[in-house]
């Protein structure tokens, strides 16, 4: 009789338990449930502080509540807190990595905040798993390519641009993964094909023109360069001194008259009088060649490679003997410019 009083007994506590168990667990659905409505409604009204509290309170009451964390991640988007965001969409990724909603989300926050190695990782993940995330390709291929992986890059960002050919950043990336690879033409055509789409981006412009300027196309670079500066390009020392080297390939006046530009803001620049004194001297205008090597070595008697350059002109000009001597002088001075005298070329 006693054993059965202690079964009765133990019956009606399970049953007690059970009950409490079920009815707290009704009461956190209902809170959350309640709190969730409420962050919503102060979302909509604009009511920015009430509402990050209202998500927070719901999460007190479950926190494994995708639907919260969802609603919660997109109130911090709107704020443009994407670190929080990101937060909340990682939580539901951690538990179903494949989580079509938030994964895509994941992957666009965490390129937004340039953690590349977040996008590669969860973006292949995405592509295997065939969930769609909005350029994908573009957004892996701009990651590999921070990352140092140009094979990848241009796999991924080719796909890209034969799916979207006028998507302007795809274009610009894969033209950026060419030049890394110094494949010089393909660039230029991928930036060539982002002008017809965008006529007056000078910022392109200006990138063809740098390209040419690699490949010592000096006169297509110049053009380029024009159409840049008249597309409204901002014509800083770094623009006039670029313009003007590429005209002194074949226009030597023109060229002058840009870098005089340049050195009125930098007067007595050495790179870019050696640069006009070189041009002179390719263009065979020897006496000015001369003057202008020396004139860098009075600035800086410890050049002596622009006076053994004055030397040279001299005797190109058929002034041997001075040249000779300053020549000489400039040896002396440096023993080790006597191996330019056997140099073909001392340019």
């Amino acid at each position: 009789m006693k054993n059965l009083f202690i079964l009765i007994f133990i019956i009606i506590s399970c049953i007690s338990i059970t009950n409490a168990t079920t009815s707290n667990s009704f009461n956190n659905s209902d809170s959350t449930k309640y709190y969730l409505t409420k962050a919503k409604e102060s979302k909509e009204a604009r009511r920015v502080w009430e509402a990050e509290k209202y998500f927070k309170k719901a999460l007190e009451f479950d926190n494994e509540n995708e639907e919260v964390r969802i609603e919660f991640a997109s109130y911090y988007e709107d704020q443009r807190k994407y670190a929080l965001a990101t937060q909340q969409y990682r939580f539901i990724i951690q538990k179903n990595p494949t989580h079509r909603l938030a994964l895509p989300k994941y992957i666009s926050l965490s390129f937004l905040q340039r953690r590349w190695t977040e996008v590669i990782q969860h973006g292949e993940l995405a592509i295997a798993n065939k969930i769609p995330v909005e350029n994908i390709n573009f957004m892996l291929g701009k990651s590999y390519y921070e990352e140092e992986d140009y094979g990848k890059a241009r796999k991924y960002l080719t796909t890209q641009f034969s799916l979207t050919p006028k998507h302007k950043e795809t274009v610009i990336a894969l033209g950026r993964v060419y030049i890394e690879m110094s494949m010089y033409n393909d660039a230029i055509d991928m930036y060539k094909i982002a002008i017809v789409a965008n006529p007056d981006d000078f910022e392109l412009m200006y990138e063809i023109g740098l390209l040419y300027s690699v490949q010592d196309n000096n006169r297509e670079a110049v053009k380029y360069f024009e159409l840049a500066a008249q597309k409204g390009i901002k014509q800083d020392i770094a623009f006039l001194q670029n313009l003007g080297m590429a005209y002194l390939a074949f226009d030597i006046k023109k060229g002058v008259e840009v870098l005089n530009k340049v050195l009125e803001k930098k007067p007595g620049d050495v790179e870019i009088l050696t640069q006009i004194a070189q041009a002179y001297y390719k263009a065979e205008q020897y006496g000015i060649a001369h003057d202008m090597f020396f004139q860098i070595f009075e600035n800086d008697t410890k050049n002596t490679r622009a006076l053994y350059m004055a030397g040279v002109a001299l005797i190109k000009k058929g002034d041997k003997k001075r040249g000779s001597q300053l020549c000489d002088r400039a040896i002396a001075m440096d023993p080790q410019l006597a191996k330019l005298r056997s140099q073909k070329s001392v340019l």
